[in-house]
């Protein structure tokens, strides 16, 4: 058709990558940002030490509108992890034992890993993919903790 518009596929599928990258800089960026807040809120506790409990109220405000940012829960398991792993290559975060687990089955099967979190384009995961996230669980423990 004349004049008509076309995109190419690697032109698409170029674009949904440079958005994957994206995403994963900004959930990295979220966690960095979460734990400096989580990390400044308690040495502000430690020194009010009891004093000013309007300055508490409004911190623990502060920690919930935060922490709210963050998804603790593990797309698999619908629980809340307690060993949370980021996948490197889309930037999803799943409980250590349920994603290892699937991958585990899956290998045995002789089948891919598609990423568990719906909506996501991943279609091979791999163990060697996933890397502790220590600042969600540094912000799910600070959660558990404040309980």
């Amino acid at each position: 058709m004349p004049g008509a518009a076309t995109i190419s596929f690697s032109c698409v599928d170029s674009s949904l990558s440079s958005l994957r990258n994206c995403q994963s800089y900004i959930d990295t960026g979220m966690d960095i940002a979460t734990r400096v807040a989580l990390d400044l809120v308690e040495s502000f506790i430690r020194l009010q030490s009891g004093d000013g409990n309007e300055s508490i109220e409004q911190i623990d405000e502060d920690i919930a509108v935060t922490q709210s940012q963050v998804n603790f829960i593990c797309p698999i398991t619908q629980m809340e992890m307690k060993k949370p792993v980021r996948n490197k290559v889309c930037g999803h975060v799943y409980e250590e034992d349920a994603i290892l687990k699937i991958i585990q089955t899956r290998n045995q099967q002789k089948k891919k890993v598609c990423c568990p979190k719906i909506g996501c384009s991943h279609t091979d995961v791999k163990k060697s993919h996933l890397v502790p996230d220590e600042a969600l669980k540094r912000a799910i423990d600070s959660q558990r903790r404040q309980r």
